[in-house]
Formats: C-alpha cells, structure tokens, sequence
C-alpha cells in the first residue's frame, strides 16, 4: 500500500509543471514537442539523467534539446520513470520507446519494449522489426524475425511496405537459403519493384542503367537459373534489366546447365529455395551402441566453435535412453540448469544459465529444445553444459561414445568440435557430450 501511494505521489507530479526544473525538446526542429521534468527524479531512474544533470560535466541548461528521439518514445520513458506503467498500442511506438530506452539505460523498460514487439512482429511489418532488431543488436528478435521472412515470404514480398526497405535488409532476404516461395520469379519481381522506388528515393530516372546501379549488391543473389525458360523470358529477359551476353548464358545453361560459364556478378545456382526445416542438426557423434551407466550420469556438455558463420542456437540431442527392459506408464521426468559459456576474449568468458526439463523415452534419445535462443558469433569459443538436479543411474543406457567428430558441416555451417571434459568430476560422476547441436542462421 505504501509504495502504491508513493507512486501516487510521483504520477501525480507528471502533470504538475510548477515544480518542474528542466525542459526537454524533443525530436527534429520541424516535428518536435516540449516535455517538462524534475532532475532528481529522473537522475534516479537513469543513469544517463545522473550524470546529465549532477556528474562531473552536469549540464546546468533549463531547457535540453534531444535531436535523436521521437516525442512518442521519450513521452513513453517520461510515463515510465514517474508512473512505472507503460501503455504501448502500435510496433512502432514501441521501437520508438526502445531507441529512448536503450539511450537512457533503461534495462526494465527495454525488455517490455522487445516483449511486445515479439508479440506483434507479423509479415507486414517484419522488415522494420528487423532493421530496428539489427540497429540495437537484439539478437532474439533478429531470430524471429528471420523465421518470419524464410517462412511467410510471400506475404513479406506482396506487403504495401516492402518496397521501402533498406539495400542491407532487401539484400539479406534476397540471399537467404531458403525462402517460402512458389518460383524464384516471383522475388525477382518484388527486387525489380524496389529498385524502382529505390530511384525515386534516389531522384534518379527509372532505367534499367540506374536499376543496375541500385541493385548492385542484390543481384548477385538472384537465382535465375531456378527459374523456368518461360519465367525468365517473360521477365528479366523482357524488361532489359540484363544484357544480351547474359541472358545468353542464362537461356544456354537453363537448357544445359553448365554449358557455358556464368557472366561475372550473376549466380549460379539451380536450387529451387524452399521451406526451411524447423532447425538445422550438427552431429558431434553417432551411437553405435548402449550400455549401462558405469557411474551415475550428472553433466553433459559440449565445447564447440562456429568457424564460418554467426548462428543462432536453438538447441541440443544427447543420446540417452531408458532400458528396454523398463516399464511404466509414466515417462522419468528431470530439471536441470545448462550454462552457455562463450570466450569474449582470452580473460574474459560470459555466461548465461536456464532452467531445463526433459523426459526420457525407450525409442529416442533426448532432444531439448531451448527456450531462448543464443546468439553464437563464428569465432568465438562456446560451451554448452547441463548439470541435471537428479543422478541418471537406474534403469538407464547410455551411448558407446566413438568415432567423435572433430567437425561437422551442415548447409555450409562448420563447426569444429573441442574436447568436453571436468577433470576431478569424472570421480564422483559420469559425463557425457551433447551428440547434437540444433541451430539456425
């Protein structure tokens, strides 16, 4: 009751614009608004306002002027530091408060933020959500996103506001492996419509000089040869986007593929892109066998390092079973906490814990799907360890752990496989490695 009277206290003081001791302008000289605050209040929200108005280089202005915001997104931080509530209606305004938030140190409010985008991304604003996601390195949201744009590409390509993405975003759709699309054409034609735009935006002519120009880096990725003769005809080869010697190599190598090399700057790729599986699997081991637990299984784990590529981990499989000759009706539920360690630098190591649960069965090994993805940068060492809270000892088998791999690549992903191991551990315990790495990109 007190602190909701004290809250009382401090809303109320949001309206109140006697006792106010600072004013801020916000936004672009031709759309901007003027908020009024109270310094101390607002040092004890943020860290940013502490040093802003009592640090070492305080500044002593009665009015401050903030360029780089939207009014929407700073009103919605105001709200927040004197009322803790924050009423967030469109995706827009909520990146428009996170870009405050993330300005202002504002951990609680930035999470709220990212949690209502999460629950509203959708196919029409998906490419906004990505752009925003990439600009403040939320690396989940990237996650979702990218789901969203391999899996529901049509309506991302047919959306009012496609055309207006940004080059790095159309480019990143355009060589994505996999797409949810009925032919290549059909991206062909939604890369075509954008460079369009992208002329005007550029207030250039629209010819097929400049569209080669504005496509520089997008074309590259366009997969003409896994369009059909008729599709290429009544399109890239119609409309003079290509030149003459290229739509030769292209109508020569769709009729025999191979036959003649493929222009510099255009792809050569056949493959038809298609729906993306729910994850892609890298293998540390195969079983070839089980047997009995010698000691007690406590921990699993996995060292491993992504040589090639930024990944997103989505999960891991371990290969243990119950005995064949158990039975009930209930399959041995156990919890447990996996740590995600990753190598910043020689000195430095983060790390990220979760709480988890599996179940065993006697057909299938153990496949844990994560609740959040980790973002794994190529490069960079990992290590992924589960301490289960429970001993896995009776009526279990376990894995004749040979034949490891000391690398696996999948799709083009490589990963390169260290040695998993905790020293005096094996002692009291049993340990094993994670046999697979579950992961997207």
């Amino acid at each position: 009751m007190e602190s909701e009277k004290v809250l009382q206290r401090t809303s109320s003081l949001l309206q109140n614009t006697a006792l106010s001791d600072v004013t801020f302008i916000v936004g672009p000289p031709s759309a901007s608004k003027k908020y009024v605050g109270h310094r101390v209040l607002l040092a004890m929200t943020s860290p940013v306002f502490e040093a802003m108005f009592y640090g070492d280089m305080a500044d002593k202005s009665k009015v401050i002027r903030i360029t780089d915001l939207a009014p929407i997104g700073f009103e919605n931080l105001l709200r927040y530091a004197y009322t803790d509530t924050l009423n967030l209606t469109t995706v827009e305004d909520a990146m428009l408060t996170a870009y405050a938030a993330k300005k202002y140190l504002l951990p609680h409010l930035l999470r709220e933020c990212f949690v209502f985008i999460e629950a509203h991304v959708s196919p029409k604003n998906v490419c906004q959500v990505y752009e925003f996601a990439t600009v403040l390195e939320a690396h989940h949201l990237i996650y979702e996103c990218l789901n969203i744009i391999d899996r529901q590409t049509h309506h991302v390509l047919t959306c009012s506001t496609f055309p207006s993405v940004s080059v790095s975003t159309l480019e990143t759709i355009v060589s994505r492996p996999y797409l949810n699309i009925y032919s290549e054409f059909s991206l062909y034609s939604a890369v075509h419509l954008w460079a369009e735009e992208e002329c005007k935006r550029r207030s250039v002519e629209i010819e097929m000089e400049n569209l080669r120009i504005v496509l520089d880096t997008v074309l590259p990725h366009v997969r003409f040869l896994a369009m059909t003769a008729e599709e290429f005809c009544k399109g890239p080869a119609k409309n003079g986007l290509l030149s003459k010697d290229e739509c030769y190599a292209i109508f020569m190598n769709l009729a025999i593929p191979g036959i003649v090399p493929m222009p510099k700057g255009l792809s050569s790729d056949m493959t038809k892109r298609t729906v993306p599986p729910d994850f892609f699997m890298a293998s540390r081991f195969k079983p070839t066998g089980f047997h009995s637990p010698v000691r007690p299984v406590r921990v699993c784990g996995i060292r491993f390092t992504v040589t090639n590529h930024d990944i997103f981990l989505v999960g891991v499989g371990f290969p243990v079973r119950l005995d064949t000759n158990f039975f009930s009706v209930r399959q041995p539920k156990y919890d447990g906490n996996l740590r995600f360690l990753y190598k910043i630098q020689e000195d430095k190591i983060e790390r990220e814990d979760m709480a988890v649960s599996f179940s065993l069965a006697r057909d299938k090994d153990v496949r844990l799907r994560l609740r959040k993805t980790y973002y794994v940068r190529k490069g960079i060492e990992c290590e992924l360890e589960l301490h289960v809270n429970s001993m896995l000892a009776e009526d279990v088998v376990i894995p004749n752990m040979r034949n490891r791999k000391k690398e696996d690549t999948v799709d083009g992903i490589t990963f390169h496989f260290h040695q998993f191991n905790r020293g005096q551990a094996n002692n009291a315990s049993e340990i094993m490695e994670f046999s697979e790495i579950y992961y997207y990109f």
